[in-house]
């Protein structure tokens, strides 16, 4: 074997190597749709529970329009306000661009699952967003497990093809597992 042939046969040719890794990519994003959720809602637990610790003094703070003090005028939402760390407000204001963002490129999935038929989209949504086993779900669509399979593997081709023409969903950096 020369080193044209050793080059040329260590190099992926098959298209169905290529696909594997688009395959992986697309269950990354199923699996990340299934659980943006869950994620927003920690983000708005935290922005809560930050929200409660730095803002709910003003409870505290007399504010019955009664002047107290030395004659000067005081606002009590602006001290408790200006008594907040800025890394605190830094934070609840990434955590609150990161919900929007998950929203958005949750929506977007959404929209690219809709281009897939009913069995391939039941399939999709049973196996790898609600976690139902193969024997379950070839019940419900009337195919055995192998042709479910199958029909599984043309269904993430397809939904590779669409996720690459999005350019939001594949400019997005996806949390590897």
């Amino acid at each position: 074997m020369n080193a044209f042939t050793a080059e040329y046969t260590s190099r992926p040719d098959s298209k169905a190597e290529e696909a594997n890794v688009n395959r992986e990519k697309v269950i990354v994003i199923l699996h990340y749709y299934r659980d943006a959720d869950k994620a927003i809602k920690m983000n708005e637990r935290v922005i809560k529970n930050l929200e409660d610790q730095y803002y709910s003094t003003l409870g505290a703070v007399n504010s019955d329009g009664m002047p107290r003090g030395k004659g000067t005028t005081s606002n009590p939402v602006e001290r408790v306000v200006l008594n907040i760390p800025r890394s605190v407000t830094q934070t609840i204001d990434r955590l609150r661009r990161e919900i929007e963002e998950i929203g958005k490129i949750k929506a977007e999935i959404a929209e690219e699952l809709k281009c897939l038929n009913y069995t391939e989209k039941a399939l999709i949504q049973g196996f790898y967003i609600e976690g139902e086993q193969w024997e379950r779900l070839s019940a419900r669509v009337n195919y055995s497990p192998r042709q479910c399979r199958n029909i599984r593997a043309a269904a993430l081709d397809c939904l590779a093809r669409h996720f690459s023409a999005n350019k939001i969903i594949s400019r997005y950096r996806f949390p590897e597992k």
